[in-house]
């Protein structure tokens, strides 16, 4: 497996989040069974400024080459992925608001923090094979 298709959907997705975060906060979190405050509100819109910057980030790091930098992007988004996960499945079994969206989000959640953990554990196992040596 390649970086390149995992980083480019997750800039997509990431992207795809933030502007309504940013732009219609209540209305978004609507979809999600909640019925925000102005705090809520204020969270939502400071979670989708970061959903911009982890659109750039995996956008721009389609590019990065092998090594520790790429490794490090792939555990640090395998690593949020999974809480991202198991937050937002803890909420959908314990709140009685939760919408149907919220199960969507763990898919999606899963779904990156499964292939960023595959990544990662693919360019481990590069990193301490050892160098083959071809007889000629």
């Amino acid at each position: 497996m390649t970086p390149i298709p995992v980083l480019t959907t997750h800039a997509l997705i990431a992207i795809g989040y933030a502007i309504p975060l940013l732009f219609a906060p209540a209305d978004f979190l609507w979809l999600y069974g909640a019925d925000p405050d102005l705090d809520a509100l204020h969270l939502a819109r400071l979670r989708g400024a970061a959903l911009v910057g982890v659109s750039a980030i995996t956008w721009l790091a389609r590019e990065a080459p092998e090594g520790p930098a790429l490794d490090a992007i792939c555990f640090g988004l395998a690593l949020g992925s999974g809480l991202a996960t198991l937050i937002t499945l803890g909420h959908q079994l314990l709140a009685p608001t939760a919408g149907l969206l919220g199960w969507s989000t763990i898919l999606i959640c899963a779904g990156l923090a499964g292939a960023y953990a595959t990544l990662w554990l693919g360019r481990a196992s590069r990193r301490t094979s050892p160098p083959t040596v071809t007889a000629g």
